[in-house]
């Protein structure tokens, strides 16, 4: 019989950002939305990626020479390159570099696999009041491994948080809401002509996927990533202040500051980064849309916050 396997592409430890406690950090590869911004580019495909870094390459030709379906060539000038149309994510080369100068993102794993990872840092959760954290990516893109490692986890009494743009299908995520217990949800813009145009998709099915987990009754945060000149708008942080100031579950509004610490993904990866005009939001700014957003919240017994370093949860 065959295993149920998720493709994970990455697992970060010791994690204090996201969710209550010390985390583990599993990443789910494969995302529905397409962000302008996003920071981990690398999560937005389903498929198996290798990355390349050219500063790292010392030019054994290991990869040359052992690419099956040779995308690793000689040009004219008898130069290395990388013909990606032709990679097939096997991840031989990355296997092969001695100094991680192409890396694959995009690993295979059973439930039991991934466990191990997870369980392996318990110390960690049971003295910090941690857990594990699903995130992406979109952990909801694949929503039986979810639903099985969750379950899991929670049979081994670990906290399960996950990180979610709420882009999935309900009826098929629905069975991995009774093993979660707290949800980051994303929500990028009010208007779903702009979500659409930032995203790639409109916003009536993410909308609606978070009120249907409002009623399931698990806490939530809701967080919207400001990003200069396409959400930063007083109107939409109203907007979405004013949305969810009834959604009995979200008891908090987060606001994180756009930055540019993925670009360096979009170069090892082969892809032009969007949005290299686009500069950080300033702390006053983020400030000023937390104080428009809490004369909506604070009303209705919530609150809006901005954490500037990033480092803990309020």
């Amino acid at each position: 019989m065959e295993q149920l396997t998720g493709r994970i592409f990455n697992i970060q430890k010791c994690s204090i950002r996201d969710g209550r406690g010390m985390r583990t950090t599993v990443f789910f590869k494969g995302c529905g939305l397409k962000c302008l911004w996003c920071a981990n580019p690398e999560g937005i495909s389903f498929k198996p990626e290798v990355s390349l870094n050219p500063n790292n390459c010392m030019g054994c030709g290991f990869c040359l020479k052992k690419c099956p379906s040779q995308a690793v060539y000689l040009d004219d000038a008898g130069q290395m390159n990388f013909d990606r149309t032709k990679c097939t994510g096997c991840g031989t080369c990355a296997a092969l570099c001695p100094t991680e100068a192409r890396k694959l993102f995009g690993e295979e794993y059973t439930v039991d696999k991934l466990f191990h990872r997870i369980y392996q840092d318990r110390f960690y959760f049971e003295h910090s009041g941690g857990g594990v954290t699903f995130s992406g990516g979109e952990a909801l893109m694949q929503p039986e491994f979810l639903c099985a490692i969750s379950r899991k986890c929670r049979e081994y009494k670990i906290n399960v948080a996950i990180e979610t743009c709420g882009c999935g299908d309900y009826e098929k995520f629905a069975p991995c809401l009774d093993y979660i217990d707290f949800i980051y949800f994303d929500i990028k813009h009010m208007d779903s002509g702009m979500h659409r145009k930032i995203t790639g998709q409109g916003n009536e099915k993410i909308l609606k996927n978070l009120e249907l987990i409002n009623e399931h009754g698990i806490e939530i945060c809701i967080r919207t990533p400001v990003v200069p000149g396409w959400n930063d708008s007083d109107e939409n942080i109203r907007a979405t202040a004013e949305y969810i100031s009834s959604l009995s579950s979200v008891r908090r509004y987060e606001l994180l500051a756009y930055h540019k610490l993925g670009v360096n993904k979009y170069k090892i990866l082969g892809r032009q980064y969007p949005l290299d005009d686009v500069v950080e939001p300033a702390e006053e700014h983020m400030l000023h849309l937390v104080d428009v957003a809490n004369e909506v919240l604070l009303k209705a017994g919530k609150k809006c916050f901005y954490n500037k370093d990033n480092s803990a949860d309020e």
